[in-house]
């Protein structure tokens, strides 16, 4: 695979010993000499020295990826879409096999348009304080819209806290990471085989994700084309490094250093050492930036408002230290990597998205991604430009492209899909409503084309688009879900979200022959027959719990039938009885039932059941009511009145 190589720049040097020294003793880290002796009296002359750098262990040299399957235990369990452009992908994994892990990816601007196209890869890793539920770069960073004309696939693995994205010796803190084997070898072939990877990347991280990001790029040569350290620790041997980071681990989430590679400088830690690795690199792009721990605008350089953080300017200055050294060790490896050392800049978010905008040129270039790849020329036309010229959707991102087989027309924008079609003209879409019509197949889904743009539900809790089959619903507590469109009608009968059911909260799901979709107050129904009922309250609540249709009880054959003291509902096979005093319970058709209505069901001496029928060990059914039971085996009923 051909590299692009790129020629030495100037660097500036303006990080000064005065100011480095002084702020590492301020936060605990040691240094001192190679021959001083530790609190401990412990002799550190078996730290690593640069006169005698220690051998890592031998890697394999040839990237081999994997073209077809994927690795036994793992699959993807599910993918749930966050916007038209930004997917969350739920992993089986076989080497962390005890919860899903999420990686979400931002889409490349032409996924859309050219569903035949394969795509680059940008790996975004996070930082120390990993979040479980969301990365760092789409909480604090405009990264969604900086690549939203770009046509790369962003891959956001989304947690890890204090992992540094390595395989751990030794599980800690009820986690036994393994995500270099996740990420190389479980998430590589997902990637390849169903997210259209072109199979070059680039993988760029902050702070502890800059050593990742090196450290996976140098024991892994080949998988990537550029690798990029923003404010990463790029020595971890050095005197007073080892102690750094296990104080950072533990000041995170309590991480012990050693469950991670083993004692300070051990044959792990040199491994995961990147200044170490540095001959890895040589057919690899190499970027590395950081800051000096200043936060002096008058300087060129990022120009946003730094927060007052005394912490982020001691880990900029420690950032600042390890990445010169790695610079050393690479240019006398012979490798030229591109340096930003910004002249002012600490360990912040905002510094972190002005460098994914300084690199991007350098990662286009090292992916070979052509002029037209690297943003947006176009412009809308016709009823799509008059649709979309109040800006609702923001700036195109490309010119419109066939949908639906040619049946319709489609356009992308920053914040938005509009949508064409001779029958319902052109609709702006955007948000949750757009996500969830891509997830369902878009205008060549079974929901057809939008007919209205985004409206305000009349209680002003929601919002809806109709469609030629359906309608989306969505409101802030409900998230978006689509109702067919003789669902919606039922749906109608019962007075929209203003009835009893209110708003969806599910799809409906295919149950036999028939369909079941939730809502706040309920459920709805099609009938295997094409009929309709609504369940609602206590029954509702009752019918969830035995799984619905999926139950011996069925599908609903009647609503909701008030009675004296209660009410009830029939379906296929039994009944539902409630009453305020004895709760919801399930009762089936055949030998107890008739038997109860010998004496007039509920209003006889029986009165509501208080169980639901249920079998018995022996064999049979039994069921109690408020004034006595029945049990039926045999076919023979016997009566057990109070």
């Amino acid at each position: 695979m051909r590299k692009i190589r790129f020629p030495r720049l100037a660097r500036r040097r303006t990080l000064a010993a005065a100011v480095a020294i002084p702020t590492a003793l301020a936060m605990g880290i040691s240094i001192m000499p190679a021959n001083a002796q530790s609190s401990s009296g412990s002799s550190l002359s078996d730290h690593i020295r640069p006169s005698d750098p220690p051998q890592r262990t031998p890697i394999e040299t040839d990237y081999k990826p994997i073209i077809e399957g994927l690795p036994e235990g793992v699959s993807v369990d599910r993918i749930e879409w966050l916007t038209n452009r930004r997917v969350a992908v739920f992993i089986q994994s076989a080497a962390m096999p005890d919860e899903l892990i999420q990686v979400q990816i931002l889409l490349a601007r032409d996924w859309h348009s050219n569903p035949e196209k394969d795509f680059p890869e940008v790996w975004a890793l996070d930082g120390l304080r990993a979040r479980e539920d969301e990365s760092g770069w789409t909480i604090e960073t405009n990264i969604e819209q900086f690549y939203a004309d770009k046509n790369v696939n962003v891959i956001m693995p989304v947690g890890g806290e204090s992992s540094f994205y390595s395989d751990w010796q030794q599980p800690d803190n009820g986690k036994h990471y393994m995500w270099e084997t996740f990420l190389t070898q479980e998430l590589v072939p997902i990637l390849d085989n169903e997210f259209r990877s072109s199979q070059r990347r680039a993988v760029v991280g902050l702070s502890m994700g800059g050593t990742a990001a090196m450290n996976l790029a140098e024991r892994n040569p080949g998988m990537f084309d550029f690798v990029g350290s923003f404010s990463g620790y790029l020595d971890t041997t050095t005197p007073g490094m080892p102690e750094a980071i296990s104080a950072a681990q533990m000041d995170a989430g309590g991480y012990n250093s050693r469950a991670m590679w083993g004692e300070y400088n051990s044959q792990d830690w040199i491994d995961h050492d990147p200044k170490l690795g540095v001959d890895a690199l040589k057919d690899t792009v190499v970027y590395v930036s950081a800051g000096n721990g200043r936060e002096d605008l008058a300087d060129t350089g990022p120009t946003m408002d730094w927060a007052n953080n005394p912490a982020g300017v001691g880990l900029e200055v420690i950032s600042r230290m390890s990445t010169n050294t790695f610079e050393k060790y690479a240019r006398d490896a012979g490798i030229d990597i591109i340096t930003r050392y910004r002249p002012s800049g600490v360990h912040s978010w905002g510094y972190w998205q002005f460098e994914m905008a300084q690199a991007w040129p350098e990662i286009a270039n090292a992916l070979e991604l052509p002029e037209e790849d690297r943003g947006a020329e176009c412009a809308p036309t016709g009823d799509i430009a008059k649709a979309t010229e109040s800006g609702i959707i923001g700036e195109c991102l490309n010119n419109e492209y066939d949908v639906a087989d040619g049946a319709g027309k489609a356009q992308d924008f920053r914040n938005g899909t509009a949508f064409w079609s001779p029958e319902t003209g052109a609709q702006p879409l955007f948000g949750s409503i757009l996500a969830r019509y891509n997830e369902l197949g878009g205008p060549s889904g079974w929901l057809g084309f939008p007919q209205t743009g985004e409206t305000k539900t009349p209680d002003g809790k929601g919002r809806y688009v109709h469609f030629e089959n359906g309608s989306i619903y969505w409101t802030a507590s409900t998230g978006a879900w689509a109702i067919p469109g003789d669902m919606f009608k039922a749906w109608g009968e019962n007075e929209y979200e203003r009835g009893d059911l209110r708003y969806p909260t599910g799809e409906a799901v295919k149950i036999g022959d028939g369909y079941v979709q939730p809502f706040q107050g309920g459920f709805l129904t099609r009938n295997p027959d094409n009929s309709h009922n609504v369940v609602h309250g206590a029954i509702a609540t009752k019918y969830g719990e035995i799984n619905t249709a999926r139950s011996d009880l069925g599908y609903p054959t009647s609503n909701e039938i008030s009675i004296q003291g209660g009410a009830f509902q029939q379906f296929e096979n039994g009944n539902i009885y409630w009453s305020d005093k004895t709760g919801a319970h399930v009762i089936y058709y055949g030998g107890i039932f008739d038997k109860w209505g010998e004496s007039r069901w509920e209003q006889g001496p029986y009165g509501f059941p208080t169980s639901d029928m249920e079998n018995i060990p022996a064999g049979g059914l039994k069921i109690d009511f408020e004034n006595g039971s029945m049990t039926e085996t045999n076919g023979q009923v016997r009566e057990n009145r109070n």
